[in-house]
């Protein structure tokens, strides 16, 4: 595209990039570095690189991470949710060090800490009656899969097209050579009738139904506004032809005490968990009904063996402990998400009185700024379908956004490719109202350009 506003946004941020490149020379050369020393890619993780290089970090504190070349970044991204208390919270570290001390890897048989830790589990997500450890979200979700093929003898799995449940497990376009090769049948996210005509037609063979409760992936933080029937006409559907309802909610349970199955009132047969609930740790798990839980007894006929070397780990179920008594109680959640929504309401005036083609989806502390206009989900007759444009204005306004918090005002927004916002519990209202300066400055500088570039947005759509 070469139109005036793409050439200036252009423009811009080539001139914030050269900036970033010159003051984090440091980040370039451990980047480089870890390539040398053979490290595929330079990282271990895709979803945290971004070019030339991602930065590297060398210290963190509450909500603030330091980075090789010694700045001081206001962190609003929340490691994707899994650092929602910041970094190191004390009482974390506190319960890690006394795990430490006492053993951390007995491996020998059971320890006491997975008693607690799935009483605490079981008490605030009433679907479960039993739950199994896991490594991350990713096994969780694997291993709900395979329990509901296992129960029910058959075989196929429903996600929503693009969906995102792990490492290894997607929907539609969005799969790509690591996916688990599951029978999938692929739905429209919303689309109701669409989505309880495919269950019955796959009956015969549909041993799982695995969705967000509230849709939150690929990192799209939307409230579900698909009616008030939806997943409970979805719930119905799944008992009449006996598969699995499986709410993933290794994100989504951070946004009330009882997950986001409380907010919509649909109770599933197995839930997956994981990220913020090991305090920075590597956890997850998956819990369910007895029915459902039943085949993991080692004495049950037909049990399911697993191993898991380290689905025990002392040291981080004593971090997981360690987050339910002292930094996630009903009450600390549900103040959290009520600040989350706080925040949305406060970007969404400033776009308003800047009249900006910008607007801060998602529910409670989960938040996606999208830059278009136009409602991101709406009702077109045929369901609940979801309008995100995929032209120039979504994917330049995220990188110049994020580049600019970061390089002018020291914040982590997300990254380039789309500005997420995962609001950890350390955050404070100064950094609240750092961000909306920012985002104020960001409108004042930008208005013309993105204005104009939404307009021909808006023009190449119709």
């Amino acid at each position: 595209m070469s139109s005036p506003a793409y050439l200036a946004i252009d423009v811009a941020i080539q001139s914030l990039k050269d900036e970033y490149i010159r003051t984090n020379p440091q980040s370039a050369t451990a980047f480089a570095d870890a390539k040398r020393a053979g490290v595929a890619g330079g990282t271990n993780r895709a979803s945290i690189f971004y070019p030339p290089f991602p930065l590297t970090f060398v210290d963190a504190e509450h909500a603030t991470a330091v980075t090789a070349d010694g700045q001081r970044v206001t962190d609003f991204l929340g490691n994707f949710t899994a650092g929602l208390f910041g970094f190191s919270p004390q009482p974390v570290k506190d319960a890690v060090s006394h795990a430490m001390d006492h053993g951390h890897a007995l491996g020998g048989g059971p320890n006491l800490y997975e008693a607690k830790v799935a009483a605490k589990f079981t008490e605030r997500f009433p679907s479960m009656q039993a739950v199994r450890f896991t490594n991350t979200g990713t096994e969780a979700n694997s291993y709900a899969i395979h329990t509901a093929r296992a129960v029910t003898g058959k075989s196929k799995i429903m996600v929503y097209d693009g969906a995102y449940h792990g490492a290894w497990i997607h929907g539609g376009k969005s799969a790509g050579p690591l996916d688990t090769p599951y029978e999938k049948i692929t739905v429209p996210f919303g689309d109701v009738e669409v989505i309880v005509a495919a269950i019955a037609e796959h009956a015969e063979d549909l041993a799982a139904v695995i969705m967000e409760p509230v849709m939150v992936n690929p990192m799209v933080y939307l409230k579900q506004v698909a009616p008030s029937d939806y997943l409970a006409r979805i719930r119905a559907a799944c008992d009449k032809y006996n598969c699995a309802l499986i709410f993933d909610e290794v994100m989504t349970s951070r946004l009330a005490p009882g997950g986001a199955q409380e907010l919509v009132g649909v109770t599933p047969d197995m839930t997956t968990f994981g990220k913020y609930f090991g305090g920075g740790l590597p956890f997850g798990g998956f819990g369910g009904t007895q029915r459902w839980m039943e085949r993991y007894d080692p004495m049950h006929p037909q049990t399911i063996n697993t191993g898991g070397t380290f689905n025990q780990n002392a040291i981080c179920l004593a971090a997981v402990n360690a987050v339910f008594s002292h930094l996630w109680s009903p009450q600390q959640c549900v103040e959290h998400n009520a600040k989350g929504a706080w925040f949305r309401d406060e970007i969404n005036k400033l776009a308003k009185a800047y009249d900006m083609p910008c607007q801060a989806c998602g529910t409670g502390s989960l938040i996606t700024l999208i830059w278009q206009q136009r409602p991101v989900v709406g009702d077109d007759e045929s369901g609940v379908v979801l309008h995100l444009a995929t032209s120039a204005a979504v994917y330049a306004a995220p990188q110049l956004f994020w580049l600019h918090m970061l390089q002018q005002y020291n914040i982590l927004a997300g990254n380039p490719k789309l500005n997420y916002l995962t609001l950890p519990t350390v955050l404070t209202d100064a950094d609240y109202q750092h961000f909306l300066a920012g985002l104020a400055e960001f409108f004042a500088t930008y208005k013309d350009a993105l204005m104009q570039l939404a307009c021909e947005t808006a023009s190449a759509q119709m």
